[in-house]
């Protein structure tokens, strides 16, 4: 009998888990077990910590690392493949905070490149959209960074930028609701930022097609689709669309609301309203860079990818 595997993924914001069997060649991964705890690892980055994990963040990581360790026990799971991404990358204890994991869980942490994280989340959303139409560009948005994938006329494009809606949250928003000013700064700030990325990603071709990933990218498809959906699915909300227009409207709204207003909103996870606005605005900017109107909302990526790759290592060597 086949036993599962277990992904996770240590994010700014967030800690991830997804248990899986395999799918076979053919088929698409269904989750047995998809967890998430908010860690919060941008909390004092840039100031008090000065580019250190804080050492609350880390405990709150080993804490739901021991959370899920239970779960992965109860499964069965057969192996267990995890990473650190995002704000872990440029931290300067990095390597302390993944020793203090492994110590303190007994799992052994891999902090992946972002040309690695990239790869892998383009893999897990393209294993849940079979069909892309070229030219395309995936991106993920997360707590830390931004990872883009571009694949089109033969060729192939991978980067990561520090585009982060918790580290972004955390740099510029410092009042409720954030004033003007500080949302000047934060675009403009975002679109320097938008500006490293190679020429190819720059949205020439009026045929591009977008798919986004990432919470902030989830919610806003729960906040526009969430009403009339039966069940709120990973495969139900796959492939919804979101228009660039009725971001940029919601924005607006955001942008005035406190704290305790956006966390009663429907759709919108109370832990995620505190940095709803800077990911809103991030996604916003995104488009317009790459000259869309439209993104395609992807539930399923580097997890994903990262259980494709274990699955397909498998198939090869047995």
């Amino acid at each position: 009998m086949k036993k599962p595997a277990a992904a996770i993924d240590i994010g700014t914001f967030s800690a991830r888990l997804l248990i899986a069997l395999d799918p076979g060649t053919c088929g698409e991964i269904r989750p047995m077990v998809r967890k998430r705890t908010v860690i919060r690892l941008a909390e004092n980055f840039y100031t008090s910590s000065r580019g250190m994990i804080h050492p609350d963040a880390a405990r709150r990581t080993v804490m739901a690392l021991n959370d899920f360790s239970r779960v992965i026990k109860a499964c069965d799971v057969r192996s267990t493949y995890a990473v650190a991404t995002g704000l872990v990358r440029r931290a300067v204890n990095r390597d302390e905070f993944l020793a203090y994991i492994r110590q303190e869980t007994g799992i052994h942490v891999e902090a992946v490149t972002g040309e690695q994280e990239s790869e892998l989340t383009a893999r897990g959303v393209m294993h849940a959209r079979s069909v892309f139409d070229e030219p395309f560009v995936i991106f993920d948005l997360g707590g830390g960074s931004t990872e883009f994938f571009f694949r089109g006329q033969g060729q192939k494009r991978v980067q990561s930028i520090p585009l982060g809606a918790a580290v972004l949250t955390e740099a510029y928003l410092k009042s409720d609701p954030p004033r003007k000013s500080q949302i000047r700064s934060l675009a403009m700030h975002m679109v320097q930022i938008l500006m490293r990325l190679n020429s190819g990603f720059s949205g020439n071709d009026e045929n591009l097609s977008v798919a986004g990933t990432g919470g902030t990218v989830t919610t806003l498809a729960l906040m526009r689709h969430g009403d009339y959906l039966k069940d709120t699915t990973v495969e139900n909300i796959n492939g919804k669309g979101l228009k660039r227009q009725w971001i940029e409207s919601l924005f607006e709204k955001l942008r005035f609301m406190k704290l305790e207003e956006r966390m009663k909103l429907t759709g919108l996870d109370k832990d995620r309203a505190g940095i709803i606005i800077a990911g809103t605005l991030a996604v916003i900017k995104i488009l317009h860079f790459l000259k869309v109107s439209r993104v395609t909302v992807s539930v399923s990526d580097l997890l994903e990818g990262i259980l494709i790759n274990h699955f397909k290592s498998i198939r090869t060597t047995s």
